[in-house]
């Protein structure tokens, strides 16, 4: 690693960390921060547990990470470090690349806009499995170009090994994703045919890497298939085939459309996929034109093919599948600009930003208030409509300032301006992300439940379809809840005969609410008023925050 790039880490390192406690866990994040805990109060660390009850629907690297965090500091939302030292991780390994694809100075420049994409800085700081998925990704694709470039047993090794973890983390993803990326790339550049198939498994050490799999992913697989009766099939069939197709049971996330799921992707990538236009004429001219730079192009370019025509395929995609494609972007777009001048138009640099920078000065022209309420209603009240004009104002300095320099061919200073603006704004973005966390957290849910109910009450959590949403309202409740089933649904074969444990029956919620000392909990009471068709009477409302509810029994 060069020392420019090195220094690249110790800049951006605080950005990633700093305020990494705040705000408190989501839904999603609860899911992976309450099988933690409750793996430190079982001692069972091959089966995770959401209430009580085997969790299966994710290998368990992050649980064990966050569990090993947890031994040492108790529950804590600095779990968050695990994901935020992937996101680090894969900026160095990505800089690396780059350096090892088009030059030192393309991979910094990499390195920089990665850690910079607002969807990369987002999702570096929350606790799921995705971010290391990606670090997995890019960092086998790296050691697979060292590789091709003489690497020996070991560079096999780190290859196989890379996958292997990925595995512990989301499963065959991580040996599916940078696999087609190797495929793909090897078949457009003609390296790869059905006649020397063997040689090229050969030449990544295939039957080592079956070793090395087998090692390090094998040993959890085996006992949670021994201890958990229907696991495998749920594993390998259940979450992975039926899955892709929407067809897994039980029916509990709900997929996004085609058209938002492609749209989400460049959104992720901002500011940097403003020159995706112009990275992909500069990606087309360089393969077509230097001989030189085809194969790292066409590397980068299957990578993005690739992860998003693989979920765009996907009848379960949702929006953060593309995250594994953004490192490839940063890439695109990092070599670009250093080869800028001779392959492509300031047209296809400056157009985009123009039309950004024009658009985000647009928003200084209307009411805050008004413009927050149009993009989403529940986010009215909690203070966003201060950051909206401050946000216009500098993102519209940031772009109109890249486009002026890269106008007069000053790259380098037109990086450094958008690096510099974009750090602004994610300051800004996690200053937003704190101030709407009772729209997505139930930290602020569990501690009114903890002050009105100091002595312990029962907790009925209802959700219509994932019912593991109670993960974050169990964590910081720190007990179980009881949980009501979603209608019509189906448990997943490792859950055979529990469901009596899992759920509490309408009857039991009857009598323990006329009892009194209870709650009411739900995240998906659309309309203000309805949660009176929904739970039981006699209550009182005590909270709500957008479509999230808490009623206590009178």
């Amino acid at each position: 690693m060069s020392r420019r790039l090195v220094a690249v880490l110790v800049v951006i390192a605080p950005l990633f960390f700093w305020r990494l406690g705040r705000p408190g866990f989501s839904d999603t994040e609860g899911m992976f921060a309450e099988p933690a805990r409750e793996m430190l109060v079982t001692g069972d660390w091959v089966t995770p547990r959401m209430n009580g009850e085997p969790f299966l629907t994710k290998p368990p690297l992050v649980y064990w990470l966050s569990a090993a965090l947890f031994t040492l500091t108790g529950p804590t939302e600095h779990a968050r470090l695990w994901p935020a030292l992937a996101g680090l991780a894969t900026v160095a390994t990505t800089g690396a690349l780059g350096a090892l694809l088009f030059g030192e100075g393309a991979g910094i420049a990499a390195a920089l806009m990665l850690a910079t994409s607002v969807g990369f800085f987002v999702e570096s700081r929350l606790l799921r499995a995705d971010m290391v998925l990606v670090l997995a990704i890019t960092l086998a694709l790296y050691i697979y170009v060292r590789l091709r470039r003489g690497g020996g047993v070991l560079a096999a090794v780190g290859f196989w090994a890379t996958i292997g973890l990925g595995m512990l983390d989301k499963g065959l993803l991580a040996v599916l994703l940078p696999g087609g990326i190797i495929a793909a790339a090897e078949a457009a550049e003609g390296v790869l045919r059905p006649r020397t198939l063997i040689a090229r498994l050969r030449a990544l050490h295939a039957p080592l890497g079956m070793v090395v799999l087998a090692v390090l992913a094998g040993p959890w697989h085996a006992l949670a298939s021994l201890r958990n009766p229907g696991f495998l099939w749920d594993y390998t069939v259940n979450q992975h085939l039926l899955f892709f197709f929407d067809e897994k049971l039980p029916r509990d996330s709900i997929p996004d459309s085609l058209g938002f799921f492609l749209t989400m992707f460049p959104l992720r990538g901002l500011p940097w996929s403003l020159l995706l236009p112009a990275a992909a004429v500069w990606a087309y001219r360089t393969a077509r034109d230097d001989p030189a730079r085809a194969s790292a192009v066409g590397l980068v370019a299957s990578w993005v093919a690739v992860v998003v025509g693989f979920f765009a395929l996907a009848s379960s995609r949702l929006e953060h599948y593309s995250l594994p494609a953004l490192p490839a972007m940063a890439l695109l777009v990092g070599a670009m600009l250093v080869d800028a001048r001779s392959r492509v138009g300031l047209g296809w640099l400056i157009g985009p930003l123009v039309a950004a920078a024009a658009l985000a000065l647009g928003v200084l022209l209307l009411p805050p208030a008004r413009l927050i309420a149009w993009i989403d209603p529940t986010l009215t009240g909690l203070g966003l409509d201060a950051l909206a004009r401050p946000t216009g104002l500098l993102l519209a300095a940031a772009l109109s300032g890249m486009g002026l320099l890269l106008a007069r061919h000053r790259t380098r200073l037109a990086l450094a301006v958008g690096v510099a603006g974009t750090a602004a704004l994610l300051v800004v973005v996690q200053v937003a992300h704190e101030r709407v966390e009772a729209l997505f957290s139930w930290r602020p849910f569990a501690q009114m439940i903890h002050d009105r109910a100091p002595n312990g009450a029962r907790v009925f959590f209802r959700a219509s379809d994932e019912y593991q949403l109670c993960g974050g309202l169990e964590y910081y409740l720190r007990r179980p809840v009881d949980l009501l089933a979603p209608p019509g649904w189906v448990p997943p074969t490792f859950l055979a005969g529990r469901t009596e444990r899992l759920f509490t029956s309408p009857a039991e919620l009857g009598r323990a609410w006329r009892e009194g000392d209870a709650f009411w909990v739900s995240d998906d009471v659309e309309a203000p008023g309805t949660e009176g068709k929904l739970a039981p009477a006699p209550h009182a409302l005590v909270a709500r925050a957008g479509s999230r509810v808490l009623l206590q029994a009178q």
